[in-house]
């Protein structure tokens, strides 16, 4: 997994409350990343089902899935509350398989919070729709490799699912005959 990847995942799981693009749940999505939990995000948030996430698209399923997260309905996410959304959700996606080991969850919990750090801009232990969205906005960017402004399944697929180990390799620099 590709750290831009695990980043795009981090951001829509602090947002979306879904498991992207930290704590609990991030390493869970960006391990099944295109198979279920991926899949079913880019289905979702495909309002019109053209095969395609816009923009717009990707900001209204993100704001949903940010109020589901915000259990108290303050306008922003707590970490506990954050926690506590991705614990329900992947115990719910889990079903009867054993949950992670203790050690993986330890450093799953770890990068969470680092990434609701993060996005915390005002210190105030609340994420926000506000200091979510130019992250969000970048993230959508990064992946967004054609300009169009819109996501197709394979921006958002994991690069080793491409059959890429690191990324797409560098393509060597035009040489100059002297």
């Amino acid at each position: 997994m590709t750290r831009t990847r695990k980043i795009t995942l981090s951001a829509l799981a602090v947002a979306l409350g879904a498991g992207a693009l930290g704590a609990v749940a991030v390493p869970a999505l960006a391990q099944e990343g295109m198979r279920r939990g991926g899949a079913m995000l880019f289905q979702q948030a495909d309002g019109n089902k053209d095969g395609r996430v816009t923009a717009d698209e990707a900001w209204n399923t993100l704001s949903a899935r940010f109020g589901e997260a915000d259990a108290n309905k303050d306008g922003g996410v707590s970490w506990d509350e954050f926690r506590a959304h991705m614990q329900a959700r992947m115990e719910a996606r889990r079903g009867d398989r054993p949950a992670p080991p203790a050690g993986r969850l330890a450093r799953m919990e770890e990068r969470g919070q680092g990434m609701f750090r993060a996005l915390d801009a005002d210190r105030d232990g609340r994420v926000t729709l506000a200091e979510l969205r130019p992250f969000a906005e970048a993230m959508f960017r990064a992946r967004d490799a054609n300009g169009d402004n819109a996501l197709s399944r394979e921006e958002v697929r994991p690069h080793h699912a491409r059959g890429e180990r690191h990324g797409p390799r560098p393509q060597p620099a035009p040489t100059q005959a002297q």
